[in-house]
Order: structure tokens, then sequence, then C-alpha cells
């Protein structure tokens, strides 16, 4: 009877025990925990940054822009760019770089131009793209061209110097081209090469 009471007063006891060192174990292993850490230098996590957070707080701008709508003659017009910057002087303007043009008209016929540069105002309802402009338009026409400039609100794409690629027919060289939306109630577009045409025809 005696030895069961000593076997229960000593398991209290080790209960009792470990009730107290337990938690104090647990509160000396977090305090090493915080002591040991190594301090965080913040200059160095923008150094190791994968962007530049001091460039991007100087010059805020928008990656992965897109700006979509459709046009009065109800072509699907979306322009996509890599990154967007506000004007200051402009709010409603926006300096793009890496930028695609898709204009999808009402019947399939479509348009893509790409570059590497352009600005999208929309406060004046105009686009423009410059250097190593590529434009691809149905039906099988490929060009190549510095600059263009187009409306947000019409099917109107204006390529502004000389351009050169291939057409449905051959090669073709020309100082000017305006792809807007046919006249006369006539659905579809139109593609008109000005300022000295030459097509080398091959059948």
């Amino acid at each position: 009877m005696r030895r069961a009471r000593t076997s229960g007063e000593r398991y209290s006891r080790v209960i009792g025990w470990l009730k107290l060192v337990l938690p104090l174990s647990a509160l000396a292993l977090l305090s090493m925990v915080f002591l040991l850490a190594s301090p965080v230098d913040p200059r160095r996590a923008i150094e190791t940054a994968e962007i530049d957070v001091e460039d991007r707080a100087r010059d805020p701008r928008v990656s992965g822009a897109r700006f979509a709508g459709v046009t009065d003659d109800g072509a699907a017009l979306r322009i996509e760019a890599e990154t967007a910057r506000t004007d200051p002087d402009a709010m409603l303007r926006f300096d793009v770089s890496g930028l695609s043009l898709h204009l999808d008209g009402p019947q399939g016929e479509s348009v893509l131009a790409q570059a590497d540069a352009g600005a999208i105002d929309r406060g004046q309802g105009v686009f423009s793209m410059d250097g190593g402009v590529q434009v691809t338009a149905s039906p099988g026409y490929s060009l190549s061209t510095r600059r263009i400039s187009g409306m947000l609100d019409i099917t109107r794409i204006e390529v502004e110097g000389p351009l050169s690629g291939t057409a449905p027919v051959g090669e073709i060289h020309a100082g000017h081209l305006l792809i807007s939306a046919k006249e006369g109630g006539d659905e579809g577009y139109s593609l008109v090469f000005g300022d000295g045409v030459r097509l080398i025809y091959q059948p």
C-alpha cells in the first residue's frame, strides 16, 4: 500500500516538473532562434531583387498593360504593351514599349502590328507605333515600316513613311498606306497604297 502511494507521489512530482520544465525549454529555444537569426539588410534586399525597386520608384510604370475597345464601325481593337508610363503633362497619354496592335473586323478581316515603342493618347483618341514596325493584314499582306499612327474609335491606320513587303500577288513598295473602313456602307476595310507604288508581280 505504501509502495503504491510512493509510486503515485513520484509520478505526480514528475508531471509537476515536466509542466514547469517543458514551457521553459520551449521559451529558451524560441529566444535562441531570435538571438541567432541574421539581421535583414534592406540594401541587400534591393540589390538581389528581380526588379529594380529604386528605378520603379523614380519612374513608375505598369507592366503588361492592355487597352481594348470596339470602333464605331464594329471592329475589335486591342493594344498590348510590355510597359506603359503615364505622361506627366497628360494623364490620358501613355508612352508604351514592346507593343502589339490587334484589329479584328466584323467580317473576319484582321490587322496585326508590332513595334518596339509607341504612344497611346486616350484623350485625343489616337495611337502611334515607332521603331521597326511590322504590319500583317489579311488577305496576305506582310509589311515593314518605321512608323504608323491611327485612331482608337474608328478603323483608320496610316503608314506615314516608306514601306516594303509582300502582297498577295508579289512584292510591294510604297511611300504611304492607309487602312480604313470601306465607305458607302460596304463592310470590311480597304488598303490604299500611294506615293510611288511599285509592285513586282509574282504569278
